[in-house]
This record gives structure tokens, C-alpha cells and sequence, in this order.
């Protein structure tokens, strides 16, 4: 009999991430179910093809990461009898051990996910709740390898396979042209400038400063210009920012429509990821960096968080907040089209051997069986 697996996790709602689950479903030793909110933080459930059981179910706290819970989860756990229940939210969440009671009730194995980076000890109840997920769990996933880190620190004793949550689909991030050229024009760029760009949240921590700055230090007359797509509190310092040091260098497109992001991308010569450390915060993985590799854009992002370890040697890396090294880096780039080449061949061949939604299914499919196994 094939094992059941359901997925209990807030991000699907957006109909591309579920492309994991669609994959799994093929495996013959699998059989798929997924539980959801209707909405998520005021997006929607999109509608899609995929045939694997689906429960939409309302949810009190919307929008509240750490505090939300579902309603009749109980009851909708047990309509699909799991084999193994997969809880894709952090170990202290109340929705985690919501899942955990569930799943413990019709004797399913139980998973967690966590991108957690940066130790913390939490109050109760959050610090029962992490004790008992952590005592219930058959495999724990890490979204990076400083997560796994702080689990086994925190006394986690069981498998702790590091894996992305997603994966990307090479296929609709892949050039659509063999000229950059072209596609910077059907983008809406000038084909003749080398082209920097930022695509994510504008908010203080990713660091979109830095490159403003560093666009400032670039000569006038060079033919580099910086896009920034995306919306947040951040914003409007950086466009004064942005006029005060390098007027009519830098463009803001605004959010974009994830379904025009791969043109952005495709277009551009150079993705940006500056973060900075907080705190309270630093970068679990930084997505637009596989999307960028599997675009065949340059990858310049600093060393903050799990960066690295994305990258690879597929990129440049530099010193969060370093300016100069910004600075120098898009020089080097600019003025070296063979070390470009060979840069967008390196993340082209990483995404394809680490990153691609096949590559990610396959990994959950092992942490799922071991689950089950133990």
C-alpha cells in the first residue's frame, strides 16, 4: 500500500508552490493530501489542476505566523487517514502542535519544517510546545544548515535532513531568447546597459541601501543602472535615496506579478542580495538567488545568513554591508564578459543539481519514508 502523506502549511494557497506536492503525488510509493487555509494574510487559495486531496479550512489568527489555528483540523486529518503527517511550520508554532494532536490521534508519524537561524528561547507556552513537537517528531526538516544546527543544540535527537522548502521550475525561468539583449527589451530595459538588479521585500534588513550607495560611487557616465521591484515600509527612503545619490541610475518598478518576475529576471545581468544581519533576523535563504541561477543571471549577494551556502561558488559573495566590495564587484563584472559567462554556466548547473522542484520532492520523499520508518 502506498504510503499517505499529508501536508499541513500555510504557503499554498499560491498555486506554484504546490508543484512539490503534484511531483510527490507521481512517486508509486505515495499518496498525497494537503490541508491549507481558504486564505493566507489576504491571498487567496488559487485554483489549480492538481489531483491530490485537497482541504481548504478556515482559520483563526490570519496572517499571525506563530499563533494561528485551523478549524475542524481534527476532523480533516482523520478524513484522510495519514500514514505520516508533514507540519511544514516552525517546531514552537501553536499550529504545529495543533497538527502534532491531530496526527498523534489516528496514529500518523509526525514532521516538522524550520528555518529558524538564530537561537532563541521562548516563553511559554511556546517553550512547551516546542518541547513536545520535539519529543513527538519522527523528522525534524531544516530549510538551512544553521537551523539544524540550533536543533541539535536544543537537544532534537532525530534525522534532520536539510532541504528548501521549494524548489523552482528551471523550465519557466530559463531564457526564453539566447540574446540578453532582447530580453531586456521585451522587459522594457535599455539593451545597451548592463543592467543590476533587486527583486524582494524593501525593508531596511535586505540591505537595498548598500546598493544605492554603491551606485553612487559608479561613474555617471558607465553605462549601469540598478531596478528595484517590490514594495514594503523601506520604500520610500530608498527612492529619496535613490534621487539624492544616483539620480536617474536607479528605476523602481514597483511589486511585480509573480508571473513577470522570470522576464525581470531573464533580462537583467546581475541580482542583488545585500543583507544584513539583525538582531532578529537573518537571511534563511534568499529564493530569488535559485530563481536568478536558474534565469542565467549573475548572482552578487553578501555573506549574511545561509547566502553562502546557496551560492556556492556560483556567484560573488561579499561582506555584509561593504560597500566598496559592491562597488568593485560590479566593476569586475561589468568590464569581464568571460567571467560572466562563466559565472551564469556555474548557477545554471547548481539550481539544476540542487534547486529544481524534482530535485526538493525527491529529498521530502526520503525524509517522509524515514518517518515512516521509525
Amino acid at each position: 500500500m502506498p504510503l499517505r502523506v499529508l501536508t499541513i502549511s500555510k504557503p499554498y494557497v499560491a498555486a506554484t508552490y504546490r508543484d512539490k506536492l503534484a511531483l510527490l503525488e507521481q512517486a508509486p510509493d505515495l499518496t498525497i493530501g494537503l490541508i491549507c487555509p481558504t486564505s493566507w494574510a489576504g491571498q487567496a487559495f488559487e485554483d489549480d489542476e492538481s489531483r491530490f486531496w485537497t482541504r481548504r479550512l478556515e482559520i483563526a489568527f490570519d496572517g499571525r505566523n506563530h499563533f494561528h489555528l485551523y478549524k475542524g483540523l481534527g476532523k480533516a486529518v482523520a478524513a484522510f487517514a495519514p500514514d505520516v503527517v508533514n507540519v511544514e511550520e516552525e517546531h514552537y508554532s501553536a499550529v504545529t502542535w495543533q497538527a502534532f494532536r491531530s496526527a498523534r490521534a489516528v496514529g500518523a508519524r509526525c514532521v516538522f519544517y524550520t528555518w529558524q537561524n538564530i537561537e532563541k528561547r521562548y516563553p511559554p507556552p511556546f517553550s512547551f510546545i516546542e518541547r513536545y513537537v520535539f519529543d513527538h517528531a519522527s523528522v525534524g526538516v531544516a530549510g538551512n544548515a544553521e537551523a539544524a544546527e540550533i536543533l541539535r543544540h536544543k537537544g532534537y535527537r532525530g534525522p534532520v535532513p536539510v532541504i528548501p522548502q521549494m524548489g523552482v521550475d528551471v523550465d519557466r525561468f530559463a531564457p526564453a531568447s539566447e540574446s540578453r539583449a532582447e530580453a531586456k527589451a521585451a522587459a522594457g530595459l535599455d539593451p545597451s546597459t548592463f543592467w543590476l538588479a533587486y527583486v524582494g521585500r524593501l525593508v531596511e534588513e535586505k540591505g537595498i541601501q548598500d546598493l544605492i550607495t554603491a551606485m553612487s560611487a559608479l561613474d555617471p557616465a558607465a553605462a549601469v543602472r540598478l531596478a528595484i521591484a517590490g514594495a514594503g515600509p523601506y520604500a520610500s527612503h530608498l527612492e529619496e535615496m535613490a534621487e539624492r545619490l544616483a539620480p536617474g541610475r536607479v528605476t523602481f518598478t514597483g511589486s511585480l506579478p509573480s508571473t513577470q518576475v522570470p522576464g525581470l529576471l531573464q533580462a537583467v545581468d546581475v541580482v542583488c542580495l545585500p543583507s544584513r544581519t539583525r538582531a532578529n533576523w537573518k537571511e534563511q535563504f534568499g529564493r530569488v538567488l535559485v530563481e536568478a541561477m536558474a534565469a542565467e543571471a549573475i548572482v552578487l549577494a553578501s555573506d549574511a545568513g545561509e547566502i553562502p551556502n546557496v551560492v556556492g561558488d556560483a556567484g560573488i559573495i561579499h561582506r555584509e554591508g561593504d560597500t566598496g566590495e559592491i562597488v568593485a564587484a560590479i566593476r569586475r563584472l561589468h568590464g569581464d564578459p568571460d567571467l560572466r559567462n562563466e559565472l551564469r554556466e556555474r548557477g545554471r548547473r547548481r539550481v539544476r543539481e540542487r534547486y529544481t522542484n524534482v530535485v526538493v520532492a525527491d529529498a521530502f520523499a526520503d525524509a517522509f519514508r524515514r518517518a515512516a520508518a521509525r
